[in-house]
């Protein structure tokens, strides 16, 4: 998967890798198991459960991670995100 890919499932909103998944989800229900493009919707959700999980392990705390820490982080990344959209956009 290239890179820009991944940049562009990293840059998604909290909920929305939840709604890409189920989207991905019922199209691998929808498609027949030969189908050739099904290898690909397998790998993308794939790549969104692994940002999710990555999220998740962001968010927890442990013993050089006080609570807090990485929520600011968090907002600090989204305020980053918000810059680069903005500047490209501009």
């Amino acid at each position: 998967m290239p890179d820009q890919h991944r940049d562009q499932i990293v840059q998604l909103t909290d909920v929305e890798p939840d709604r890409y998944a189920n989207q991905l989800a019922r199209c691998l229900k929808a498609l027949d198991t030969g189908a050739p493009i099904r290898a690909r919707v397998q790998r993308e959700l794939a790549e969104v459960h692994s940002e999710q999980a990555a999220r998740a392990r962001a968010g927890e705390p442990g013993p050089d991670r006080p609570p807090g820490v990485p929520i600011l982080a968090h907002m600090a990344a989204v305020d980053a995100g918000h810059a680069a959209r903005a500047a490209q956009q501009a």
